[in-house]
């Protein structure tokens, strides 16, 4: 728990970084220097409706080394080191960030010292054997960075929230960096509610949520380090799976500056990146295609052809998933989706009527209807009637939320398999539904539509280009291999005869 942590533990103040070299052990953890419990939260907004602000009994603060700022961490469970370093524990510990105190610096707090309810024995991790070098290396080359005043960071900025890792040389490219999502300036009479000795903040505290960080970071007025040019493909995941957009506390008399006015400012300071800083970064992605895809790409519902969308490469619960294993066994291992599709041609509108996935009065009015609510605009009065969906019946309405809520049909494009929402999509294929609504990552204003083609037609190809495809490989091509082609793809039992692949 966050109120049972004492000076020598190891915790993680950051969630593990996109890294172009390599997470080294240890990182994303700093050392406790020094914990302040505060028991009396009167500097909490009293009107705030935010549950934990509402909830608060006890805060605990973190001083840990390499950081710029303490950390006022939310209530609940910490991740702390079962093991460390020795070489470092023992250099950290020689060498404090913070200097020794024993009063408070915050107000209703006391220092925390000796056992907890819930952790009678304290002690530090266990010491390990160093895994890097313990002989100094030439250190590793850093992205560029500048410094600016604490209140000018703002939401977007890769702050330094941790400066030092031993051994120092061994810090990696960005590593220490990470990614503000909520910025908040406390100024004037609002420090005495909140700080002893308000003369520490050198004229206002600015708050910072930072992506991987479990708490409030409180830096004084004072100089700061960001990166001048971030890794664009780590910013971008960070963007999409930000950690906590907000405040994890509300305090009184807190403000949030204009991140317009902001950017302005941060323009006339921020230097021009080095020639060679993009070149720090190679792309983890094989293919342009799949890096402008995360860089440039959008999640949510678009028209998608279904002949641009995999066959299913397991549906589970089908009630004609035992015929599909029979005919996988007819291809090489790792050809499920082409069986699949195979499955597809030979059901009938009996068979496809019969199963439960497929229950609707009308597909092509579901269809429609989820297409007009995901071009509407969010949250609006347009798409709040298209919700209603009253010229739905019960049954169709309910199929309609489910493509739109929790039971999309998922997939990125470019993914070889569907992410979610196999037996969805085999229920449009079969209603001759050829653009289906399909949930997922995909690039704004990039047609997915075309070319259409009706299911049957589409799953008779697959197959039969499968078989081309594998007796070509074998034979030359000419019309024995495309009669052979044909014959294999009609007829299962020949694929008997053909031999099996090592």
């Amino acid at each position: 728990m966050s109120t049972a942590l004492r000076p020598g533990d190891y915790l993680q103040i950051a969630s593990e970084r996109m890294a172009v070299d390599g997470v080294p052990d240890g990182e994303g953890f700093a050392r406790i220097e020094r914990v302040e419990i505060i028991t009396d939260t009167g500097f909490l907004a009293p009107d705030s409706t935010q549950v934990r602000t509402r909830a608060a009994q006890q805060i605990a603060v973190v001083f840990c080394h390499g950081m710029p700022g303490p950390v006022m961490l939310r209530e609940g469970d910490q991740w702390t080191l079962g093991e460390v370093d020795s070489g470092r524990a023992r250099w950290d510990s020689a060498h404090p960030w913070w200097p020794e105190t024993q009063e408070p610096l915050f107000t209703g707090s006391h220092l925390a010292a000796g056992p907890h309810p819930f952790r009678n024995t304290i002690h530090g991790p266990d010491l390990v054997a160093p895994a890097a070098a313990t002989e100094p290396q030439p250190p590793r080359q850093r992205a560029a960075v500048f410094d600016k005043a604490a209140h000018m960071v703002m939401v977007g900025d890769y702050l330094q929230i941790h400066a030092l890792r031993h051994p120092q040389w061994d810090m990696r490219i960005d590593e220490g960096f990470h990614r503000v999502e909520w910025i908040g300036h406390l100024a004037g009479d609002a420090l005495d509610a909140v700080l002893n000795d308000p003369a520490w903040a050198r004229g206002w505290l600015t708050l910072a949520s930072v992506h991987g960080l479990s708490g409030i970071l409180v830096l004084p007025e004072v100089p700061v380090t960001v990166l001048i040019q971030p890794n664009p493909e780590r910013r971008r995941s960070d963007e999409d799976e930000a950690w906590h957009e907000g405040p994890f506390y509300e305090l009184a008399g807190v403000t949030e500056p204009d991140l317009t006015e902001q950017r302005h400012a941060d323009a006339r300071l921020r230097p021009e990146p080095p020639g060679s800083e993009a070149a720090l970064y190679p792309s983890r992605f094989s293919s342009p295609a799949q890096r402008a895809l995360h860089l440039d790409g959008v999640t949510g519902i678009r028209p998608v052809a279904a002949s641009q969308l995999p066959w299913p490469h397991g549906l589970f619960k089908c009630p004609y998933g035992e015929r599909a294993k029979a005919l996988a066994t007819s291809y090489p291992k790792g050809h499920s989706k082409t069986a699949h599709a195979e499955l597809f041609t030979r059901l009938g509108d009996q068979d496809f009527a019969a199963c439960p996935y497929h229950q609707a009065d009308d597909w092509e009015a579901i269809t429609a209807a989820v297409l007009a609510f995901a071009r509407a605009e969010p949250d609006s009065d347009e798409q709040d009637r298209l919700y209603r969906a009253t010229h739905l019946s019960e049954r169709d309405r309910a199929w309609f939320r489910s493509l739109i809520g929790g039971g999309h049909i998922w997939w990125d494009t470019g993914q070889q398999n569907l992410t979610n929402g196999q037996h969805r999509l085999c229920a449009l294929r079969a209603a001759g539904i050829e653009v289906i609504p399909v949930y997922g990552r995909h690039l704004p204003d990039h047609d997915e539509t075309t070319p259409s083609q009706d299911a049957l037609t589409h799953a008779r190809r697959t197959v039969e280009d499968f078989w081309h495809a594998s007796i070509t490989s074998a034979l030359k091509p000419g019309r024995l291999s495309t009669h052979l082609a044909r014959l294999l793809a009609r007829y299962p039992r020949l694929r008997a005869l053909l031999p099996k692949s090592k």
